[in-house]
């Protein structure tokens, strides 16, 4: 199993074609809505890391992914929580997360601490939907900064608000998540483009046994999306345009 920072564009087509298909498959299916340009920005410049199972017989299939960028770079997507006391090159904001797979998200999500590492960051920040379905219990190790906030950006499939809980993932708890992923089996290979989970102890390993799910049902594992095709690629489309109009602009 391998977590690979994307490098192409067409790699960055296909992150957004499985995010927003995800996005729709899950029982609290969003999208984002039409007029929002942050969750563009993200996947036009910032980085883009996907899972993948080289020993498949998809070996280039991605099931799992997420974005990520340093404050340096751009700003957080909300104005809270106020994180200026903290300097602009030490926090990185993690999103746009998903997986077409139960086992394929803790796998990302725990090799994304190593990421945070290698950004040479000492926090992670992330914006956790709490409503109308609360996914913050997943992430124990996070602390919440303030209360829950209305997300501007998305919307549910039935054009319900989306809530957020800004949370954070710093300290001693991040140096244990990471030391844990590393100590799991997790190596960084091909540059720091590469976050590749080395089969050890599979017996007392949380990762090992979460492979091992994978493993029986990677070529099973496409979520059907709960809305037409047409609207899954209508954003993908958007984001595209936009990317490219950036691109040109700058």
């Amino acid at each position: 199993m391998e977590l690979r920072l994307l490098q192409s564009e067409t790699e960055r087509e296909q992150f957004e074609q499985g995010m927003t298909q995800a996005r729709a498959a899950r029982a609290d299916g969003f999208v984002e809505k039409p007029s929002s340009m942050v969750g563009r920005l993200h996947l036009a410049f910032g980085e883009l890391w996907a899972l993948f199972d080289e020993t498949s017989s998809t070996p280039d299939r991605m099931l799992a992914g997420f974005a990520m960028h340093r404050l340096d770079r751009f700003g957080q997507s909300h104005c809270l929580p106020d994180l200026t006391h903290l300097p602009p090159d030490d926090v990185v904001e993690v999103g746009e997360v998903w997986s077409i797979h139960p086992g394929a998200g803790p796998l990302a999500v725990q090799a994304a601490t190593i990421a945070v590492e290698l950004a040479g960051a000492t926090t992670a920040l992330s914006y956790l939907i709490c409503a109308p379905v609360n996914t913050t219990g997943r992430y124990r190790y996070h602390r919440a900064i303030g209360g829950p906030i209305e997300w501007p950006y998305v919307e549910t499939l039935t054009g319900e608000k989306v809530y957020v809980q800004p949370m954070v993932l710093d300290g001693a708890n991040l140096q244990r998540l990471t030391t844990l992923a590393r100590r799991s089996g997790f190596e960084v290979v091909d540059g720091n483009k590469c976050i590749r989970y080395v089969s050890r102890d599979e017996t007392s390993s949380k990762a090992g046994h979460a492979l091992a799910l994978m493993s029986t049902a990677t070529t099973q594992a496409v979520m059907a999306p709960k809305v037409p095709v047409e609207t899954i690629q209508q954003p993908v489309r958007r984001r595209t345009a936009v990317r490219e109009h950036l691109a040109a602009t700058l």
